[in-house]
């Protein structure tokens, strides 16, 4: 499908969460943006790093048998955001500035995303959130095209990566909140794989009760959210299947870092798959946790993170900070001993 057809609100499709153009839009920015270079890799990075390699083995087009892309998910997170503007009636300038922060928030992620970020970080002091900055201010040969585009339509740029990261307040923190557009797209892009029957599938639901806020339904949408939330976690994130595949792509980097380089942070997950010979092979096992003790042994230690709503805090008074709450600890699950290691891994 031609990218030009992605642009029209429609029911949503997490697969094509815009298709065509907006009808009040004469702007064509977003477009001039999605086609650069760096825009374009996001469809070669998955959503969920390893774990979707691990929990969609084959995947075959039908909703939850899905490989979702990080490309897909910043024009979603892209949508809602464009929602707030015509939901709050912005003016021009800040609809852009909005838009963008939305669409680029992920352009700085690493191949199979935050499965492998990690040992980045720790080899070579790169993570989403610098590799972000420096690709949209021009800082990385990637984000040349993306940064010419961008200062060609006269963008703020310090006001746009401060948006991205949270430094700014306003836009009613859905940028620096527990609410914000980014958690919302991304928690229920990844809720489908519960195959549980949420209230509501449209993440728009979401940020159209937390704008609004004048009914006792608006409230159970949103803690509704925090709770899928919660689940998500729990049964995805940080299921055996979810720390394991997360680990896998650690071990492999690892074993192999002497092969790696800065560079590498901003190649995709063909790329990435040639250079970790096996990662592949090995995410998509039939049986990932017997494979994994041959690598780590029989016991795994995480920090696990929950996710709860304190009820007094009025969800009216809208300081959700002090409402959508969470706690972090660790936790560990032991494997089927099947490995001549016996030693203890840490995911942190």
């Amino acid at each position: 499908m031609d990218d030009t057809q992605l642009f029209q609100f429609e029911e949503y499709d997490f697969s094509k969460p815009f298709s065509g153009v907006p009808e009040d839009s004469s702007d064509d920015l977003l477009l001039r943006v999605l086609n650069t270079r760096a825009f374009q890799r996001l469809k070669s990075i998955r959503f969920l790093g390893g774990i979707d390699y691990a929990m969609k083995k084959s995947p075959n087009g039908k909703i939850g048998n899905l490989r979702y892309t990080r490309f897909q998910h910043s024009l979603g997170v892209a949508r809602l955001a464009l929602f707030y503007c015509n939901s709050k009636n912005l003016p021009a300038r800040d609809r852009r500035l909005v838009s963008m922060a939305a669409l680029l928030h992920d352009i700085g992620h690493a191949p199979l995303s935050h499965s492998l970020e990690p040992v980045f970080k720790e080899y070579f002091d790169l993570d989403h959130h610098k590799a972000t900055k420096e690709i949209i201010l021009g800082r990385s040969p990637l984000g040349l095209e993306l940064y010419d585009v961008l200062k060609k339509a006269d963008i703020d740029l310090e006001r746009l990566v401060a948006i991205i990261e949270g430094k700014e307040d306003g836009f009613d923190d859905f940028f620096n909140g527990p609410i914000n557009f980014d958690t919302i797209e991304g928690i229920m892009r990844t809720q489908i794989f519960l195959r549980r029957r949420p209230t509501f599938r449209n993440p728009e639901a979401v940020v159209r009760a937390a704008i609004t806020r004048s009914s006792s339904r608006d409230e159970k949408i949103v803690d509704e959210f925090w709770s899928i939330k919660n689940e998500t976690y729990r049964n995805i994130i940080n299921s055996k299947v979810g720390l394991l595949s997360d680990l896998a792509c650690q071990f492999f980097m690892r074993a192999n870092i002497k092969t790696m380089k800065f560079s590498d942070y901003f190649c995709d997950e063909v790329q990435i798959f040639r250079k970790l010979k096996g990662l592949h092979k090995l995410l998509t096992s039939s049986d990932l946790e017997v494979e994994m003790t041959k690598y780590i042994g029989t016991s795994v230690k995480f920090k696990t993170r929950s996710f709860y709503v304190n009820s007094d805090t009025s969800f009216f008074d809208r300081k959700d900070a002090d409402r959508y709450l969470q706690s972090k600890e660790f936790d560990q699950i032991l494997l089927q001993k099947n490995a001549s290691s016996k030693q203890e891994m840490y995911l942190l």
